[in-house]
């Protein structure tokens, strides 16, 4: 779970966290849907906005999860398309939107064929692709000339949920998932001038990133550890290794920690990310 930029993983440790990944989402994703979709929620107008999503657009939600912004795309009567690595968050997915054409497929290898999306976009699950390089480089594949491809990603661990967590851990000392490879770089993306570097190296033009700040409001400690275990899936994970014990004093440091954000009507967090936007060019 370091934040320090890193180099491509191996072939062996890219396949590693693909696994850990899609495990993780698979067993998640019963429990992703209250309490982390209200959150990755606050990203969706202006990733619409930023994609310029018109109506008969074809559009590609990529790592869509529970498919909020595939729908939300359906709103501006764009043709929405979801995929993503889990099968679990695709069956939620299907679930939740019957009518939206939802697929399992890994982001390096999209089932669909070249240039045939007026937008591509992805909310949060940019720092979960093993190969970003790759991965952006097949989205582009399948974007239209003019086309637009949006991005959301996390800001610094110290301006978001996830942070409190992260904080614990390492108050504690908890070491990372022992099935994560210890390359791997959870807020690479999160630092602007990666991100631009990310977009700008796959050929696209007019690249922009925005940050946005806002919070989130969770009525308590309990809801946020429940939430937490139940949505974050390097977090739950590493928790997860601990026994009871260890446990109880990470609970015990992260309600210390989100004190600092009590008001009258619960606890309102930290949520500031950052969107990333380029065109294919004609």
């Amino acid at each position: 779970m370091s934040n320090q930029k890193t180099a491509s993983l191996s072939i062996r440790d890219a396949e590693r966290l693909r696994s850990f990944e899609r495990q993780r989402h698979d067993d998640l994703a019963p429990t992703y849907y209250d309490f982390a979709t209200p959150i990755t929620a606050l990203a969706i107008k202006p990733l619409l906005e930023a994609a310029q999503v018109r109506a008969g657009n074809r559009v590609l939600d990529v790592a869509t999860g529970p498919g909020t912004l595939a729908f939300e795309a359906t709103k501006l009567a764009a043709q929405a398309f979801g995929v993503d690595l889990s099968l679990g968050m695709i069956e939620l997915a299907k679930k939740c939107y019957p009518e939206i054409d939802f697929r399992v497929a890994d982001v390096e290898r999209l089932p669909f064929d070249d240039r045939l999306f007026d937008a591509v976009f992805c909310n949060f699950g940019l720092g979960h692709f093993p190969n970003p390089e790759a991965s952006i480089a097949e989205c582009v594949r399948t974007l239209k000339r003019g086309g637009r491809i949006a991005l959301s990603w996390w800001d610094q661990p110290s301006k978001i949920i996830q942070g409190i967590f992260l904080d614990a851990i390492t108050e504690i000392g908890v070491r990372p998932p022992p099935d994560v490879p210890t390359g791997y770089s959870l807020f690479r993306f999160s630092e602007t001038e990666e991100f631009n570097r990310l977009l700008k190296d796959r050929g696209l033009s007019e690249v922009v990133i925005e940050e946005y700040m806002t919070t989130h409001l969770v009525p308590d400690a309990e809801a946020l550890w429940r939430g937490g275990l139940g949505s974050f899936a390097l977090t739950a994970s590493a928790i997860g290794h601990q026994d009871a014990t260890i446990q109880s004093k990470i609970r015990a440091a992260l309600e210390r920690r989100a004190s600092a954000y009590q008001t009258a009507d619960g606890l309102r967090l930290p949520v500031a990310f950052k969107i990333g936007v380029g065109r294919k060019p004609d």
